[in-house]
């Protein structure tokens, strides 16, 4: 995907964008006391669709800059790959830990729509959240700005240790507002009603990132022509431009520019977001260390390894996108109707999101194990690879078809859970299941059994696996708990 990939995302905004429209109409007619599955699955898509296109917008902006960098060469590409992927993997790390602004946010509104009206305002929390992502800034600069020594330390060549550490340090300079700014806008808006305004904002900064990247690496409308340096200007620049943009949508609605009027950050509430942003944090963590470290053992296998698992690596996380933001938008709802002290409406917002997930995993993975040779066929455009790299490649792809149903479910049932209020617990099983299953089978099967990068997939497929299982009966035994207490209420 290059600048053309990025254009196409910034027309299917306009039709997303109508699409939503007609959602939120048909949402208002079946918002019912006691609404159905498919009120809640509508709702659901309204939410989701956003932050899906979000996120992939985010993507088209990274393949772009590594399709604009390949011109300058390998040596490019690997600065600039390595820089910005040690960049954003910290900052959105430290950036999950502003999830529970979301969940209060969701909580509070579904409270006062109802009656509830007992929890928090909703401007308290938003003042609150950013306190705390200008807290979490501090440390995720202090690690950034130590990514000389950190490359030092993995062995990296000279040249990517002098060189991906300035390139961070441009990146830098963008970190507070993709940190505080977008950090807060990306969990608030969608709580809040607001998610539309991710349409205006993604597509439309990725095809300016692709357009300032080509600018400052190329020198195009008079600029200087400053290489790789000019794709972290270029970014740098996109961070600041999609900031201020959300910040200025924002403002002009009255709604939200009420609620974000400061006041008194208030300790109890920021002890409740520290509680259930900590352990999210953790979690997104865990999950990022367990790819990296996979990636790092592929590597250890020789490059046809590494082909093939870079190919199924990132068919993988495109396809996810779309899970992630079915889970996202399961969070949101599940939180608001968990405020509105409807557990059973809860539960069915659980279930259409999984009734979602489950329907695009296995369509996608269907297509993964079905035609594994053509999706293949899409990366391997240029040079054709040899045949044990298509081959190995090939292999990957039909186990990921596997892969996507279980990182789906428990996509959904984590971000459930987290609506639920219920953070610790997940994160304890994500980082037993990714350490032990994950890259202790992966590695034991790799290479000490002979399996080598299939195994590493194995190995994260049965990670996985076993935390959609875990997530799923402790997501199904909570909602069914308070469920019944809901109904024994009711009787008395």
């Amino acid at each position: 995907m290059d600048a053309t990939g990025d254009f196409v995302l910034w027309v299917l905004h306009y039709a997303l964008y109508a699409i939503i429209g007609g959602m939120s109409a048909l949402e208002k007619k079946n918002s019912a006391p006691s609404a159905g599955l498919s009120a809640h699955i509508v709702a659901l898509i309204r939410v989701g669709l956003p932050l899906a296109l979000s996120q992939l917008s985010e993507m088209a902006m990274g393949v772009t800059d590594t399709v604009l960098l390949g011109s300058l060469g390998v040596e490019a590409v690997a600065i600039g790959g390595i820089s910005n992927n040690f960049f954003f993997t910290t900052m959105i790390s430290f950036q999950a830990i502003l999830g529970g602004v979301g969940v209060l946010l969701s909580h509070s509104r579904g409270g006062a729509e109802h009656g509830h009206a007992d929890g928090h305002d909703g401007r308290s929390i938003l003042s609150a959240g950013t306190a705390l992502a200008i807290l979490a800034f501090i440390p995720c600069l202090i690690l950034l700005l130590c990514s000389k020594y950190i490359f030092a330390l993995m062995g990296e060549p000279g040249e990517v240790i002098t060189q991906g550490g300035a390139f961070i340090n441009v990146l830098l300079y963008s970190l507070l507002p993709n940190l505080v700014i977008l950090g807060i806008g990306r969990v608030a808006l969608p709580s809040l009603g607001a998610e539309s305004l991710l349409l205006w904002i993604m597509p439309v900064m990725a095809v300016c990132n692709g357009i300032m990247n080509a600018a400052l690496i190329y020198g195009w409308f008079g600029l200087p022509a400053y290489g790789l340096f000019g794709s972290a200007h270029a970014t740098m620049l996109t961070g600041w431009a999609m900031s201020l943009a959300m910040l200025g949508l924002c403002l002009r609605r009255p709604s939200l520019r009420q609620i974000m009027k400061p006041v008194r950050v208030q300790w109890e509430i920021l002890k409740e977001l520290l509680r259930l942003g900590l352990p999210m944090m953790l979690t997104a963590a865990s999950e990022l260390l367990l790819f990296q470290i996979t990636t790092l053992n592929a590597g250890r296998l020789g490059t046809h390894s590494l082909a093939a698992h870079q190919v199924a690596f990132n068919t993988i996380s495109l396809l996810f996108m779309v899970c992630l933001a079915i889970g996202q938008a399961a969070n949101v709802r599940v939180a608001y109707w968990r405020g509105a002290r409807r557990w059973d409406q809860a539960r069915r917002a659980a279930n259409g999101a999984l009734l979602l997930v489950v329907g695009w995993t296995v369509a996608t993975g269907s297509l993964l194990m079905i035609a594994p040779h053509w999706v293949a066929h899409l990366y391997y455009t240029g040079t054709p690879p040899d045949a044990e790299t298509f081959a190995t490649t090939v292999l990957l792809l039909k186990i990921a078809g596997i892969f996507q149903v279980v990182d789906g479910v428990q996509a959904v049932c984590n971000g459930a859970l987290r609506g639920c209020g219920d953070t610790v617990v997940p994160m304890l099983i994500s980082i037993c299941s990714y350490g032990v299953v994950g890259i202790g089978l992966g590695a034991w099967l790799a290479f000490y059994q002979g399996y080598g990068v299939e195994g590493l997939w194995i190995g994260l497929a049965g990670g996985l696996g076993f935390t959609a299982f875990a997530l799923g009966a402790r997501l199904f035994r909570l909602l069914q708990r308070e469920t019944k207490k809901e109904r024994e209420k009711a009787c008395l």
